[in-house]
């Protein structure tokens, strides 16, 4: 187990995405603008009309993905997760009319209408991901 803390706090984030928009493109995007390198994502609600993500299959000491991407009517119900030295690990829950998916977000997934999103900043820690024996990110100190 590792675990990094601080209590200095910088800005809180509102986005609102349109119609068309990418979603982790644009996050990427209003993140670096901003000059944040470190946040948490805290809310996120909308619809999507693409959606891309994938979800782990196995059971394997090493990732054995299965990549997503569908396009019909999605309705967001929640999405949280970390931004790490300017890199966003975000998963979602949302659903379909007949069902629902949860995975780990990917470029492509498209709003229909809005979507709405806050991200706090996190100052005096300066944290990115790094690879262990099996390929899988973990968190660690610049």
């Amino acid at each position: 187990m590792r675990s990094f803390v601080t209590d200095n706090y910088g800005r809180f984030v509102v986005l609102h995405l349109s119609k068309g928009d990418l979603v982790l493109e644009s996050i990427k995007e209003e993140l670096s603008r901003l000059g944040i390198k470190n946040a948490v994502m805290l809310s996120a609600i909308g619809s999507l009309r693409k959606l891309s993500f994938h979800t782990i299959t196995e059971l394997t000491d090493v990732s054995v993905d299965e990549f997503v991407t569908l396009e019909r009517p999605f309705e967001l119900g929640a999405m949280q997760g970390l931004v790490l030295n300017g890199e966003p690990h975000i998963h979602l829950i949302c659903s379909d009319p007949k069902q629902m998916y949860l995975g780990h977000l990917e470029p492509g997934s498209e709003v229909q209408y809005l979507m709405e999103m806050s991200f706090l900043e996190v100052l005096d820690l300066d944290l990115t991901r790094r690879k262990d024996q099996f390929g899988i990110p973990y968190i660690d100190e610049k």
